[in-house]
C-alpha cells in the first residue's frame, strides 16, 4: 500500500472489494500508523462494519492510545493556537492605530490650525477637492518620514 488511508479505501475495505493482498497491506499499515489508526478506528465507530474481533479491538486499543489521544490534543491546541495569535496581531494593529492618531503628536496646535477646506466658501470642484485632500495626505506622510518614533539600533547600543 502507497500512503495513507483515505475515504474511498476505507469504502473500499468496508464493501469487500479489496483483493486480500490488498486487506492484509492496508491492515498492517493500519496497524503500525498511528495517523491510519485514528481514520480507520474513527470509521469504524461510525460505520458499524464486523472486522474480525481480534483487528477490531487491536485498532480501537490503538485509536485510544496515549500518542492518538496526544495528536488529536496537539491539533487542537494548534488551531487555539493560531486563533490567539491572529487576535494578537489584530489587537497589535488596532494598538498601533490609535498610537499613530492620538499619540503621536501633529504639527502645531490642533486648535490654531487653520485647515483650508474648513475656511474656504467659496464653492470647488471634486477634483479642486481631490488634490487638496492629496496634499494633505502627502504633506503628514513627509511628516510621518520625518518623526523619529523608532530609536535606532546605533542609539540603543550607545
Amino acid at each position: 500500500m502507497k500512503g495513507h488511508v483515505n475515504e474511498k479505501l476505507l469504502e473500499q475495505w468496508a464493501a469487500g472489494e479489496l483483493s486480500p493482498a490488498e486487506e492484509q497491506s492496508f491492515l498492517a499499515h493500519a496497524g503500525v500508523c498511528d495517523y491510519c489508526a485514528e481514520l480507520l478506528g474513527e470509521f469504524l465507530e461510525q460505520d458499524p462494519v464486523e472486522p474480525p474481533a481480534y483487528l477490531k479491538d487491536e485498532i480501537l486499543e490503538k485509536s485510544r492510545s496515549i500518542e492518538i489521544r496526544t495528536a488529536r490534543t496537539i491539533r487542537q491546541t494548534s488551531r487555539q493556537m493560531r486563533l490567539f495569535f491572529y487576535s494578537l496581531k489584530v489587537g497589535l494593529a488596532l494598538a498601533v492605530s490609535l498610537f499613530v492618531l492620538f499619540v503621536i503628536p501633529q504639527d502645531g496646535n490642533i486648535k490654531n490650525r487653520q485647515e483650508p477646506h474648513l475656511l474656504d466658501t467659496t464653492k470647488r470642484t471634486i477634483t479642486e477637492k481631490l488634490q487638496a485632500g492629496s496634499d494633505q495626505v502627502s504633506e503628514f506622510l513627509e511628516e510621518f518620514a520625518g518623526w523619529s518614533v523608532f530609536v535606532d539600533e546605533e542609539e540603543q547600543n550607545d
